[in-house]
């Protein structure tokens, strides 16, 4: 079997969500990976470029990075320049819990695959306000007063509500200037779309008249990674979402494309550390502490 960890899962995330604020200027080799939570990246300076699913970035400072769970991506940082940023490891769970029917915290994010832009460039003004907060975020980090946990909980909440209103209030917020392939970003609209039917390059060629070669070729050229090592790993994090909503592993296993439960378990295990049923416990203990 084809090597599947040329992208890999990277980050960990034990709380509700993590600030971290980064600054370094040394030569550092980024690889192509994706989380299983969402990332927010406040862009403070440096010369970066940022490649998210076959679309590619040019960032300015200020600019705020939106990156779904799930989604491969890698910087591209000039050495020898200052890179400054604030990063945000967000729960998806923790969104969920914060939400209600009429005021989404993950809408951004939605909006950002809508969209099709994951970058928020947003006026001097609506800046100023926001990166307010986010300061206030890090001292909040830094403080040991009383509630300090709460108190940082309750500004990253109003960050959230904050960019939800810009985002909701101006959609043109939306950066749409990323260099893509057109042919190659529908591509990858199509495959998520449809990990459960037939994927095979033979499929593919034909639907997006390409020859089987160049498409391969062009493929790997835009997006740093083979369609096969592609597919195959977002079919295992799609059925790893589905096993977390209580869906067996069997189940979700054909759901996302797999024919045969052994070879779905075995690339499972090599790509995220441990096999189907150990997801599928963690489901179990999680609906038992919430029926406690």
């Amino acid at each position: 079997m084809e090597e599947i960890r040329e992208s890999v899962k990277s980050g960990y995330l034990l709380e509700k969500f993590k600030m971290f604020y980064l600054k370094d200027s040394k030569p550092r080799d980024y690889v192509y990976h994706y989380h299983d939570f969402h990332k927010l990246i406040w862009f403070i300076s440096g010369k970066v470029e940022y490649h998210i699913e076959g679309k590619t970035y040019q960032l300015e400072p200020h600019d705020i990075l939106l990156i779904n769970k799930g989604e491969i991506h890698k910087p591209f940082v000039e050495p020898d320049v200052m890179y400054e940023r604030y990063v945000f490891y967000i729960s998806s769970d923790f969104l969920d819990e914060h939400s209600s029917p009429e005021g989404r915290l993950d809408l951004c994010f939605q909006m950002a695959g809508r969209e099709q832009g994951n970058v928020i460039r947003l006026s001097p003004a609506m800046s100023r306000s926001l990166y307010e907060t986010v300061r206030l975020i890090e001292s909040a980090d830094k403080d040991d007063g009383y509630a300090r946990d709460m108190y940082s909980r309750i500004l990253f909440l109003k960050l959230m509500i904050e960019l939800n209103r810009c985002c909701i209030d101006y959609p043109e917020v939306f950066h749409k200037m990323a260099r893509y392939d057109k042919k190659i970003v529908e591509m990858i609209h199509y495959i998520n779309e449809n990990l459960g039917k037939d994927l095979s390059i033979e499929t593919l060629s034909a639907r997006f008249y390409l020859s089987k070669y160049h498409m391969m070729r062009k493929f790997k050229e835009e997006t740093g990674y083979s369609m096969h090592q592609y597919i195959l790993e977002k079919r295992i994090l799609a059925a790893k979402n589905l096993i977390l909503t209580g869906m067996s592993a069997t189940a979700a296993s054909m759901e996302c494309g797999f024919k045969d439960y052994s070879t779905f378990s075995r690339a499972y295990k090599k790509l995220l550390g441990q096999m189907p049923s150990a997801d599928s416990d963690k489901h179990c203990q999680v609906a038992r502490t919430r029926l406690l």
